[in-house]
C-alpha cells in the first residue's frame, strides 16, 4: 500500500507543478491517475473522508478530460 501511496502523492505532485506551468493536458492525466491510486488507497484503509475526496477530484478529472475532446 505504501508503494500505492508513494506514486499517487508523485503524480499528484507532477501534475500541480505541471499544471502551474499550463502544460496540457498532461497535466490532468497525471493528476487523475494519482489521484485513481489515492482514492483506492483510501477505500483500501476505509478511510473515507480520503476516499471521497479523491473519488471527487477523479470525477473531475474525467469530466475535464470529456470536455477536451467535446
Amino acid at each position: 500500500m505504501i508503494k500505492i501511496k508513494w506514486l499517487g502523492t508523485i503524480l499528484c505532485l507532477v501534475g500541480i507543478g505541471l499544471t502551474s506551468f499550463n502544460v496540457y493536458p498532461i497535466n490532468i492525466v497525471l493528476s487523475l491517475i494519482g489521484s485513481v491510486l489515492w482514492t483506492f488507497a483510501g477505500w483500501a484503509q476505509k478511510d473515507t473522508p480520503l476516499f471521497l475526496v479523491e473519488l471527487v477530484a477523479v470525477i473531475f478529472y474525467i469530466a475535464g478530460i470529456i470536455a477536451l475532446f467535446y
